[in-house]
């Protein structure tokens, strides 16, 4: 049986979950107004975050803004919001067993290992993504500028936001304890549902298409941020972006 601290920590990640379900249904009665509310509880959290842990280096600072810079040239303000996440997921992550780290070893035999399960990883979702979507889409393929960047700006933002400090919220809200097998499948389901159910609104959703997204887009993405790091998983998502977008042209 779980000792009453167990499932004192269970109940914590169950009510993010049903928090962030909530916050998802608040946004359906006005979507294009009320997604900025996601935003708003990153950088309320991230700054209380850096604030309170007060252990933010230069390191973390010049990583976030080097991320962030990346989103920029394709949305601002996703960018700005991706340097203010990082740095606090990274104020939290420097005090837990529980972390996911920017690159798994800062040196070239480790950061190579991050390019090629990048490359690897985000070709097949790529070609998954095209054969999923090409019933409901026509090709359009174009190379563009454009593409690129709005590929970068997903990969680098939704990471961070959607699930680089998702969990690192769910690391402090349980204190940095040990995670059952349970307790990992809600940490999971933290950092996959919201970033699916941002894609939907009241006239798109579907349980079938939600499943499909979590578990062929949203969860291979958290395995590799959790498994491997951070880089892997933004490198991937981006990939898989790119191709859409030029196969497709939008």
């Amino acid at each position: 049986m779980q000792s009453k601290s167990s499932q004192h920590q269970t109940l914590k990640l169950l009510t993010i979950n049903i928090l962030f379900i909530s916050l998802w249904l608040i946004t359906l009665i006005n979507p294009e107004r009320l997604k900025a509310l996601w935003l708003v509880v990153v950088l309320l959290l991230a700054i209380i975050f850096i604030i309170k842990n007060k252990n933010t280096s230069k390191h973390d600072i010049f990583a976030g803004i080097a991320l962030g810079c990346l989103a920029m040239p394709s949305h601002a303000v996703l960018g700005a919001c991706s340097i203010v996440a990082y740095i606090g997921s990274a104020s939290v992550f420097k005090k837990s067993k529980n972390k996911i780290l920017l690159f798994k070893a800062a040196n070239i035999k480790e950061v190579m290992k991050t390019v090629g399960i990048a490359v690897i990883a985000g070709v097949t979702l790529a070609v998954i993504n095209i054969l999923l979507a090409k019933s409901a889409m026509e090709f359009n393929f174009s190379i563009e500028l454009e593409w690129f960047l709005r590929a970068i700006k997903a990969g680098v933002s939704e990471e961070i936001i959607f699930r680089f400090f998702f969990f690192a919220l769910s690391v402090y809200c349980i204190k940095d304890g040990a995670l059952s097998k349970f307790d990992n499948f809600l940490c999971y389901a933290i950092m996959v549902l919201p970033h699916v159910l941002i894609h939907f609104d009241a006239t798109t959703f579907t349980l079938s298409s939600v499943v499909v997204l979590a578990l062929l887009f949203g969860l291979p993405f958290a395995i590799m941020q959790r498994k491997r790091d951070l880089s892997s998983a933004i490198g991937a998502h981006a990939l898989v972006d790119a191709v859409r977008f030029c196969v497709f042209g939008t």
